[in-house]
């Protein structure tokens, strides 16, 4: 009889043996099966994560940096120009890239045009806005202005918005800084407007100087009015509307990095800025803004008596913050590399991705626990394996001696204790293979709903939204939208991974195990 058929029989006749070494491998099997089934989780939710954010990039001054914020105290307002168009077409060069923009930036108070605001319910929205404004609520009567270079808009490759009417803003539309401006479909429903249609911007100069002052009452508000021509509208996408206000909840322990916004939380001026941004040519932007200024220098000098020469030319200079859009997101630490050499002093590159770690500390403390526990599953696994094995032969000791007192060789013996032990084995890790999912499932759950976790997530509610303050993709990432995303499921990989790793525990405890055989001496155990 060949060692398979001997390694057959003798597991299903020495029944008690078999369940005995099948329950310390199953109950060992679904340790390690729900570790790595956790740490499996853990991965995906990063990779899901970071690709929902995006390989996108900025370049600008990180006021979160502790380390340089002393440093950061002795800017001048040249330094802030210092990122020139030149610079952004330079670093544009990466082939890292996939696309890029750079926009200058502004917004304005207006008393002609009507805002949308998502996070109110549609019963009572009117309602909502006629108290704010009566309050002076700023996120009702502000309106961002975004300058554009790329013709093609860079919110609609980023999937933020899409051209729901009319056209994109042409070449020659850039090149001279028309009066063209793109709105959404919500913002010109609240204002009655059409593709072809005539808009006012009224920039206006309430909230300038000391509101004591007479110049500041509602009656000598004086306005900068600007004719531009709607060329395009566009809808904000399904996925951004999803995260936006219009459930009528938010996120309150949303914060913003560089202003505050009275009347909502951070998430709500986020989502308000969605449906109310007014997309135009950048040197449209530029001399909106810088026709603004000279009225204002014009009429209101006292607001400008403290400015210094320096600050005045730096002040007609445009800033620009540029957006570049990765072929990966695996490129992005490659690209800050290769472009952190080539910035101005103060500017550093920022990453959509750079805040997950923060929003995501309970979900890389639980992969450090599930890589701990998978060591120590192996290790034990192998100790426990071996330890039963062994005993077991200690009990076969004569059994063995006769094979080989029979001529049988020593290789025939070790591949029949190989079988036997890999025959219940396989069957005891595919079963743990289904209950240690579970497992795996229940121990990710306690852990999240533990107090520890709830800490982290306290901390995490509160971060800074970055994704959308600084690179515009409407999207907001937090503690929830990661848990959202994590999910204890079977995949080919996991399935792969944990039996190469249960029989490969099983194996390495067999071979240590045969050690034992290769002491035996046949004819000194048959005499005993």
């Amino acid at each position: 009889m060949n060692f398979f058929k001997r390694a057959i029989r003798s597991v299903t006749r020495q029944k008690s043996k078999s369940m005995i070494l099948f329950a310390v491998i199953f109950i060992l099997g679904n340790i390690l099966a729900g570790s790595v089934i956790i740490q499996q989780s853990t991965q995906n939710v990063e990779k899901t994560t970071k690709e929902q954010m995006g390989a996108i990039a900025t370049v600008g001054i990180d006021w979160s940096d502790t380390k340089r914020q002393k440093e950061m105290e002795s800017m001048t307002s040249a330094d802030y120009s210092a990122l020139d168009e030149k610079m952004i077409q330079k670093i544009a060069d990466s082939p890292y890239v996939k696309n890029y923009d750079y926009s200058e930036q502004t917004g304005f108070e207006s008393k002609l045009l009507k805002t949308y605001n998502p996070a109110a319910d549609k019963k009572s929205e009117d309602k909502e806005n006629s108290s704010n404004e009566a309050n002076g609520g700023f996120i009702n009567t502000y309106i961002p202005v975004r300058g554009v270079q790329d013709p093609k808009i860079m919110d609609i490759a980023l999937g933020k918005i899409k051209l729901a009417e009319g056209s994109v803003f042409t070449a020659d539309d850039i090149a001279k800084g028309a009066n063209v401006v793109l709105i959404s479909k919500k913002f010109a429903e609240k204002n009655g407007l059409h593709v072809g249609d005539e808009m006012t911007l009224d920039q206006s100069t309430q909230g300038l100087g000391n509101t004591d002052n007479a110049e500041s009452k509602p009656e000598n508000v004086k306005t900068y009015d600007t004719k531009v021509k709607v060329v395009g509208i566009y809808d904000v996408l399904e996925a951004v509307q999803k995260k936006s206000g219009q459930s009528g909840k938010a996120s309150n322990g949303s914060v913003v990095h560089a202003a505050a916004f009275p009347g909502g939380s951070g998430q709500e001026a986020f989502d308000f800025d969605n449906y109310n941004t007014i997309y135009m040519p950048n040197k449209a932007v530029h001399n909106l803004d810088q026709g603004f200024r000279q009225m204002v220098m014009t009429d209101y000098p006292d607001t400008m008596a403290a400015m210094s020469e320096e600050d005045a030319e730096a002040a007609y200079k445009p800033y620009y913050i540029p957006i570049f859009q990765l072929k990966s997101v695996d490129d992005l630490e490659k690209f800050k590399a290769d472009t952190k050499p080539l910035l101005p002093k103060f500017f550093s590159v920022m990453a959509s991705t750079d805040e997950f770690n923060n929003i995501a500390g309970q979900f890389n403390k639980l992969s450090k626990i599930a890589k701990a526990v998978i060591i120590a599953a192996v290790l034990l696994s192998i100790v426990l394996i071996l330890l039963v094995i062994l005993l077991f032969m200690r009990d076969r000791k004569r059994e063995l001696g006769i094979y080989l007192s029979l001529g049988d060789k020593k290789s025939n013996v070790i591949l029949q204790i190989m079988v036997e032990v890999l025959t219940v084995a396989i069957v005891a890790l595919v079963i743990s293979l289904i209950t240690g999912k579970f497992l795996g499932s229940f121990a990710s759950e306690a852990f999240l709903n533990s107090d520890s976790g709830q800490v982290i997530d306290n901390m995490m509610g509160g971060s800074v939204m970055n994704s959308s303050a600084m690179f515009n993709t409407g999207v907001t990432f937090d503690a929830k939208t990661i848990a959202d995303n994590y999910a204890v499921s079977f995949t080919p990989f996991y399935i792969v991974t944990y039996l190469l790793a249960g029989l490969g525990t099983v194996i390495i405890s067999v071979l240590l195990s045969t050690l034992y055989i290769f002491k035996l001496k046949p004819k000194k155990i048959l005499l005993g």
